[in-house]
């Protein structure tokens, strides 16, 4: 079936992918996979949906980062090198499209409870090393990222963009 869109209000960009190696062990797949998903797909998609974002007159774009795209991780150089690239994409769109009443911001999550287990144990044990030099020593739950989207995206949020506010438990302001 065809759709008569008019505008679009909200974009949220979430979908990412992570290989969690040593640098040495990357793969150009690995990397090239990582790159296609987490920075060139929801480049294009703002780049599509863009006139109708600017349509909406009163747009808001949200992209899901990473504190691994600012700051340094065991096992995630390409996976940090994609999320830092999104962080400065929301920057740079946030200036761009302004005159265009398009807002762009981004979450940047720590560590998630899922439900999805790390691949190895020795994942598992950096995971619970990181963990435990988080200040609020526990993972996020999804609603503590979903409520932040959701507040990007509305009305009260319109005089916010280009911001990358972490979702970290302290991590990124740690000491410790």
């Amino acid at each position: 079936p065809q759709f008569d869109v008019k505008f679009i209000l909200v974009q949220v960009n979430n979908a990412g992918t992570v290989t969690l190696r040593n640098a040495t062990d990357y793969t150009l797949e690995d990397f090239s996979t990582m790159m296609s998903t987490n920075v060139e797909s929801p480049f294009h998609l703002c780049q599509l949906a863009h006139p109708l974002l600017k349509a909406s007159g009163n747009a808001s774009i949200v992209f899901v980062s990473s504190v691994g795209g600012m700051k340094a991780l065991p096992k995630t150089s390409a996976y940090a090198a994609t999320k830092g690239a999104v962080i400065q994409i929301v920057k740079n769109l946030a200036c761009e499209w302004a005159k265009d009443n398009i807002r762009t911001n981004s979450v940047a999550p720590w560590a998630v409870n899922t439900g999805v287990k790390p691949d190895s144990d020795d994942h598992s044990d950096d995971y619970r090393r990181l963990i435990g030099r988080t200040p609020i020593c526990r993972p996020a739950q999804p609603n503590e990222v979903s409520s932040l989207v959701t507040f990007l995206c509305l009305p009260a949020a319109s005089y916010i963009t280009g911001q990358v506010i972490s979702i970290d438990g302290g991590f990124t302001v740690s000491g410790f």
